[in-house]
C-alpha cells in the first residue's frame, strides 16, 4: 500500500526527513497546529489541495511507523482518526465560508457532522472510508440572508454536497477521502442532511436496529460547542429507548446472518467478517449496549472494558478485541486483500504485534476468534433473559 503511494507521489518521501515524522501528534490540536503553519493564504482551492497534500503525507508517515514497528498499532489507528478529524473540520469551516459569501447565513442555523463506524470509535485503518451523517440546526422554514437566498433545507443539502465533495473530489495532490452517507435518516433515498429536530424524530420513531447499533459509535466531530451538545443529547435519548428484549435478539441474529450470507469474508485473513472477527465482536458489544443500557463508549475498546467490568463480557474478550484489531490495521498496509502476505512482510506483523514469528500471530489469532465467537454464539439467549 505505501509502495503504490509512494509511486503516485514520490515527494512522499521528504516528509520522512523531518524526524518529527517519526512521533504520533499528541492530540488533534497539534495537528492543526502543524497545518496552520503551512497555510499562506485563504484560497479556497489552495487550502484544498494543502489540505490534501498534508493528509497523505501524515498517512505515510504513520504507515512508515507501522511497518517499522515503532508504535503499537492502535495508537497509530487513532493518529489516523485524529489526522481525518481534523481534515474535516479544516475542509468544512473552509467550505462553509465559501458557500456564505454567495448565499449568506440562515439565521439560528448551522451545520453539523457526526460521525459513525470506525471514525466515530477513533480507531481508523490506512484505508479511506468515513461513515458520516451531516445535520443541520434550527427551523427549517427559515431563508438565508445573503445575496442568493435559499430555505433552509436546500440551504444545507447544497453545503452537505459541497462539504462531500471537498472530501472527495481529486485535486493535483490526489483524493483525500471516501465518505459514506448512507447511515444517515432513510438511507441513500433520503435527503443528504436533515435538521436536528427531523434526525431525532427519525431516531426515535422509525429507525432500525441497526441503525441504533450504529448511533452507539455516533460522535460529532463538526458544529458549535451548543450543536455538539445537542447531538449527544439526542443520541443519548435515543439510546436510553426501552427496548423488546426478544426482538433486539432476533434483529441481532438476523442481521448477522444477512452480513454473512451477502458479504463473506474476502480472504483467509478477513479478521473482519471470519467467524470470530472483528464484526462477531461489534455485534456482540452492541447487543449487550442496548440490552443492558450501559457502556455507551464510541470507542469499542472502552466499551468492552465497561462491559467487563460489568460482569457481562469474560476478561478475555477486550484482549482478543485488541488483537484482531491490531492485526487489521497492519493487514490494511501489507495485505489489503485479506490474504496471507509473503515472509517477509509476515515478519512485519509479526513484529508489530509482539509475536516471535507468524505461527505465534496465527495460534494467537485463532484462540482470539475462539473467545468473540463464543460470546456470539450465546448472545440470543443472554439477550432474552
Amino acid at each position: 500500500t505505501l509502495a503504490d503511494a509512494l509511486a503516485r507521489r514520490g515527494e512522499l518521501l521528504e516528509g520522512l526527513i523531518d524526524t518529527s515524522a517519526y512521533r504520533l501528534p499528541e492530540s488533534c490540536e497539534a495537528l492543526v497546529a502543524e497545518l496552520d503553519a503551512r497555510i499562506v493564504d485563504d484560497d479556497y482551492q489552495t487550502l484544498l489541495d494543502l489540505v490534501r497534500a498534508f493528509v497523505g503525507e501524515k498517512r505515510f508517515a504513520f504507515g512508515v511507523q507501522l511497518v517499522e514497528g515503532q508504535q503499537d498499532p492502535l495508537a497509530v489507528s487513532h493518529a489516523y482518526a485524529m489526522l481525518a478529524e481534523i481534515a474535516v473540520e479544516k475542509l468544512t469551516a473552509a467550505t462553509v465560508a465559501e458557500f456564505e459569501r454567495a448565499h449568506g447565513r440562515v439565521p439560528g442555523g448551522e451545520l453539523a457532522i457526526l460521525a459513525l463506524g470506525r471514525f466515530g470509535g477513533e480507531a481508523l485503518t490506512h484505508a479511506l472510508d468515513l461513515d458520516l451523517i451531516l445535520l443541520f440546526t434550527g427551523d427549517h422554514g427559515e431563508e438565508s440572508d445573503g445575496p442568493r437566498p435559499l430555505g433552509a433545507t436546500q440551504y444545507f443539502n447544497r453545503l452537505a454536497q459541497r462539504v462531500v465533495g471537498a472530501l472527495t473530489v481529486a485535486t493535483a495532490s490526489g483524493a483525500l477521502y471516501e465518505v459514506d452517507t448512507r447511515l444517515r435518516p432513510s438511507g441513500a433515498q433520503g435527503l443528504l442532511c436533515v435538521s436536528f429536530e427531523s434526525f431525532a424524530k427519525y431516531q426515535r420513531e422509525e429507525a432500525w436496529t441497526w441503525e441504533h447499533m450504529a448511533l452507539t459509535r455516533a460522535r460529532p466531530v463538526y458544529g458549535s460547542s451548543l450543536a455538539r451538545g445537542q447531538l449527544e443529547t439526542i443520541i443519548a435519548e435515543t439510546l436510553a429507548m426501552p427496548r423488546d428484549a426478544a426482538k433486539l435478539a432476533e434483529d441481532i441474529v438476523k442481521m448477522r446472518g444477512d452480513m454473512a450470507t451477502h458479504k463473506p469474508p474476502k480472504g483467509a485473513l478477513d479478521v473482519k467478517l471470519l467467524s470470530g472477527g472483528l464484526v462477531d465482536a461489534e455485534f456482540v458489544i452492541h447487543a449487550l449496549q442496548l440490552r443492558f443500557g450501559q457502556a455507551f463508549h464510541p470507542q469499542l475498546d472502552r466499551a468492552a472494558e465497561a462491559l467487563i467490568a460489568t460482569g457481562l463480557l469474560p476478561e478475555g474478550f477486550a484482549p482478543a478485541q485488541a488483537l484482531l484489531t491490531r492485526l487489521l490495521v497492519m493487514l490494511r498496509l501489507v495485505a489489503p486483500d485479506c490474504e496471507v502476505p509473503p515472509e517477509p512482510a509476515q515478519a512485519v506483523v509479526a513484529k508489530a504485534l509482539g509475536f516471535a514469528d507468524w505461527a505465534e500471530v496465527m495460534q494467537a489469532v485463532d484462540a482470539a476468534r475462539g473467545i468473540i465467537s463464543a460470546e456470539w454464539q450465546g448472545i440470543a439467549p443472554r439477550l432474552k433473559n
